[in-house]
């Protein structure tokens, strides 16, 4: 039987912190860790709490983070245009505006709360980290069947089985699969018969063969064309988050949360690496970080 996990405030920053260089490290290609993520979290887990959790006691701790960290998200985009208090982590929010949004939030006749109000005094915890975890495959209220609601009976130790939902997912698509080949083949016999009949038909085909083998060579020249022009190294999230340590930015300020943002985007760490000096490294992060400071304003 599996060990049950205790989520205090220090095991959960482990947690988080862990995570976090798992995804600089590029082991979370999609929403999820790859194997060599998980294993490592599981390792340095153990090592960092001395607790032995199970795969699925880690990965339902990660989803109810995500889940947390996309309710925040959706306040912020909520609250777009009023102020950021950097001390509590948390959009500034006033009591009118609030009022008004706990209006539109609530809805009482399916039972549910807005949970946008947990934010109010303080944002999550380990939020520069979560930012690394989550960004880029987070949902967000537009997208979120719920949007702004967390299940009240969320617990880390329930032992959820995905995997047999994945693989009766796996089946039904494969099933469907099956039906559409069958369905393509039809369809395609009777086109050949309907070839076979009608000259023009045959005419009209290789017509679009022709055009269609054309395409195919100017997009081939193009594709050889730009790669022959990607010369620079894009540096991975792993090394510029080293370069922006190098320049002396420290962990908890405000340059570095901006910074966090700033490193996921190809283009940013492509040229952010294309300066020489450190000097000229964080006046880049400077700038763009008093150009996000006014946007907040």
């Amino acid at each position: 039987m599996a060990e049950k996990a205790v989520w205090d405030k220090t095991t959960v920053k482990h947690f988080c912190d862990i995570c976090r260089d798992e995804v600089l490290a590029g082991h979370r290609p999609l929403g999820h860790f790859n194997k060599v993520g998980w294993k490592n979290l599981e390792v340095k887990f153990a090592e960092r709490t001395g607790q032995k959790l199970e795969h699925l006691q880690l990965k339902n701790k990660w989803d109810n983070l995500k889940r947390s960290y996309t309710c925040f998200m959706e306040l912020k985009h909520a609250a777009t245009g009023l102020g950021w208090d950097d001390a509590r982590k948390t959009v500034e929010c006033d009591e009118a505006w609030w009022k008004e949004h706990l209006q539109r939030c609530h809805d009482p006749a399916n039972g549910r709360k807005c949970k946008h109000v947990q934010f109010k005094k303080r944002g999550p915890d380990n939020l520069e980290a979560m930012e690394i975890m989550f960004e880029s495959a987070h949902v967000n209220g537009s997208t979120a069947s719920i949007p702004a609601v967390l299940s009240d009976s969320s617990d880390d130790e329930t032992v959820v089985a995905e995997e047999k939902a994945e693989d009766i997912g796996e089946l039904k698509l494969a099933s469907l699969k099956k039906k559409k080949d069958k369905k393509r083949k039809a369809a395609n016999a009777i086109a050949e018969e309907k070839e076979a009949r009608s000259p023009f038909l045959k005419q009209f085909k290789g017509t679009c063969g022709k055009i269609e083998s054309a395409a195919d060579k100017i997009a081939s020249s193009f594709e050889a064309s730009s790669t022959a022009s990607q010369k620079s190294h894009v540096p991975s999230m792993a090394e510029a988050f080293e370069m922006v340590k190098e320049c002396g930015v420290e962990e908890g300020t405000d340059i570095m949360h901006t910074a966090t943002f700033l490193i996921m985007k190809p283009e940013f760490r492509e040229v952010f690496s294309l300066l020489q000096t450190n000097k000229g490294r964080l006046h880049l992060l400077q700038k763009e970080h008093e150009k996000e400071t006014r946007k907040m304003a």
